[in-house]
């Protein structure tokens, strides 16, 4: 389960970032690194279901910052601003919540038996009188986090590398499952919500894209261990209503039974 450290609502971001998102076929929606489409991440419509389909021209290179990387392999214990700045260049101007979690990933690969868009995602959207598919996820990722809320949703939190996170640099991911502490990973966050017409249920898709921190994700995954992560949860780009983006703190901190700090940058 994931326990949430930190968390505090900020504006943040650039009006020329790496990260994008954009709607160029409509109603389909893709995560951009660079104006180059990486994933498509679902449609508009918020009734066809959560989407991660790699693009194939999409860009493989994390975007870190090098000037706070000590930092991040030392290990955040709260939300500092330093690191924040760093990576503020990388986003699109909006509102974000902010949040420092410990998660404990999980690889899926496609059409494994852990895979989301195998298994829950059909299950969610299947009905006796309709044919209704979902689409396939293409390339692998993270499982972190499934959590019911109120009476009828779940939430479902997964972690995305920006290449494909079998083919990272072993004597690296070696390293870090041997590392002190707890390494910090940083990321860009969606809160997709989307449900099938036919009934009330919906799935919360919370969508960690990762700009740093690949090698740490697969070094904790192969170890069974937690990550600690930083992610800006994008108010603009989510497919989520500002009061949903509001609860995403306790709702995980629900889960996790921990207390989280409500910390500015100047208490740090």
């Amino acid at each position: 389960m994931s326990q949430l450290i930190a968390h505090e609502l900020m504006t943040l971001g650039t009006a020329n970032p790496r990260i994008g998102v954009g709607g160029g076929r409509m109603p389909s929606r893709y995560l951009t690194i660079d104006g180059v489409p990486a994933y498509q991440i679902g449609y508009s419509c918020g009734t066809c279901g959560l989407v991660l389909r790699r693009q194939p021209e999409a860009p493989t290179g994390p975007l870190s910052a090098a000037a706070v990387r000590d930092r991040l392999n030392a290990g955040l214990n709260g939300l500092d601003q330093e690191v924040i700045d760093a990576f503020t260049a990388q986003l699109p101007r909006a509102d974000y919540q902010v949040m420092l979690l410990d998660a404990l990933p999980t690889l899926a690969a496609p059409g494994a038996t852990n895979d989301y868009f195998a298994l829950d995602g059909p299950a969610g959207w299947r009905n006796e009188e309709f044919e209704y598919s979902i689409d396939p996820a293409n390339a692998s990722y993270y499982r972190l986090d499934r959590l019911a809320v109120g009476d009828h949703d779940e939430l479902f939190e997964f972690a995305v590398p920006m290449g494909d996170p079998t083919e990272l640099d072993a004597d690296v991911v070696a390293r870090y499952s041997q590392a002190p502490g707890r390494p910090t990973a940083v990321a860009f966050g969606l809160l997709d919500i989307e449900g099938p017409w036919f009934r009330r249920e919906r799935h919360w898709g919370l969508f960690h894209f990762l700009l740093d921190g690949h090698h740490k994700m697969a070094a904790a995954a192969a170890n069974n261990a937690p990550i600690r992560l930083l992610t800006f949860v994008s108010a603009g780009e989510s497919l989520a209503c500002d009061d949903e983006l509001l609860r995403l703190p306790e709702i995980i901190r629900a889960d996790g039974h921990g207390k989280a700090d409500r910390m500015t940058a100047v208490d740090l």
